[in-house]
């Protein structure tokens, strides 16, 4: 996903060890309420950083909100931020630390909160479904959709829907995918929750790719282009862009590719995602092959070579591409 991960000294610290020591203690002069107030500017801050795909920031910010959150005992405030810490694990791929940290902030919510406890629920899904345990994932995701709790949100129902559709995408049920993926997009486009419809369309897509339908799969592929476009979510756009290129070469149609390829290759690159990066190189060098486009390709297999052998300094977490 990136050249390089920027952590802060002690982004992965374990997380048994309540990951506390990336802000210091208030002082005694601090009142609860300023704690809580400075946590919950760190939590939006590092949300702000989720969005743009810059997870380790992202994950930084987290663990000192968790900090101060844990300093008050605020309960809530360590749910969530648990929560959010375990979401950026998935991303930059420490999936074992992710269900680590999950599995406490469902422990902690069933005695906190329903609602918590159910966001914490649908993450542990998730996490089954970047495990490729779609069966696990499904069943997880089920059990919480029977948990009753007044003023269930629209956007929490949203993710179940979303979720569950994930699930038996994997599981190879086209039908089923598409009926709880439409209802978490109509949800989301009448509440206006425009980033997470664009993950609805991108899903969609992927589906109909799956099954050989790519008029409908590049319909809703450049649905989500429009909307990550709209709320200008870098990481989303790439991802549309390559999704974009595979329909579009599935199809036959590979001067098409070809250049949804390099936009997304261009975007990777401004984002600093190496794997997506290599992933949209390898593709524009078959494009460019199968264009007789050999200048293009030659360059574009040089630019691969260069970024498969990195300095050994460079890391090189786990892309965000799917294959639609």
């Amino acid at each position: 996903m990136r050249p390089r991960i920027l952590r802060a000294a002690c982004a992965f610290v374990s997380v048994s060890l309540v990951i506390g020591s990336c802000s210091s203690a208030p002082k005694q002069s601090d009142t609860v309420q300023t704690v809580k107030i400075q946590a919950d500017q760190e939590a939006a801050s590092g949300e702000a950083y989720y969005r743009q795909g810059r997870y380790d920031l992202a994950l930084q910010l987290f663990t000192q909100a968790l900090s101060g959150y844990t300093s008050v005992d605020d309960g809530a405030g360590i749910i969530r931020s648990y929560n959010a810490i375990g979401k950026s694990y998935v991303v930059l791929g420490s999936l074992d630390l992710a269900e680590n940290i999950f599995l406490r902030a469902r422990e902690r919510a069933q005695g906190e909160s329903p609602s918590l406890l159910f966001d914490s629920s649908i993450n542990l899904g998730e996490l089954y479904l970047a495990k490729g345990d779609a069966q696990s994932a499904r069943t997880t995701l089920l059990n919480a959709n029977t948990m009753p709790f007044p003023g269930r949100r629209s956007a929490q129902t949203a993710m179940l829907y979303h979720d569950l559709g994930t699930a038996e995408k994997n599981l190879g049920n086209s039908p089923k995918a598409l009926e709880y993926f439409q209802l978490s997009l109509k949800t989301n486009l009448s509440n206006k929750y425009i980033a997470e419809a664009a993950s609805d369309y991108y899903m969609i897509a992927s589906v109909y790719s799956r099954d050989g339908m790519y008029d409908e799969a590049l319909k809703n592929a450049s649905l989500a282009l429009s909307l990550d476009k709209r709320v200008e979510s870098s990481p989303g756009i790439a991802k549309d862009l390559y999704a974009m290129g595979l329909i579009a070469a599935k199809k036959g149609d590979q001067g098409s590719a070809f250049d949804y390829f390099q936009r997304s290759y261009l975007v990777s690159t401004t984002l600093g995602f190496r794997d997506d990066m290599k992933k949209a190189l390898a593709r524009l060098v078959a494009a460019a092959d199968a264009l007789g486009r050999t200048t293009d390709a030659e360059s574009y297999r040089h630019a691969l070579a260069d970024l498969e052998n990195p300095p050994s300094s460079m890391g090189n977490p786990p892309s965000s591409m799917g294959t639609p």
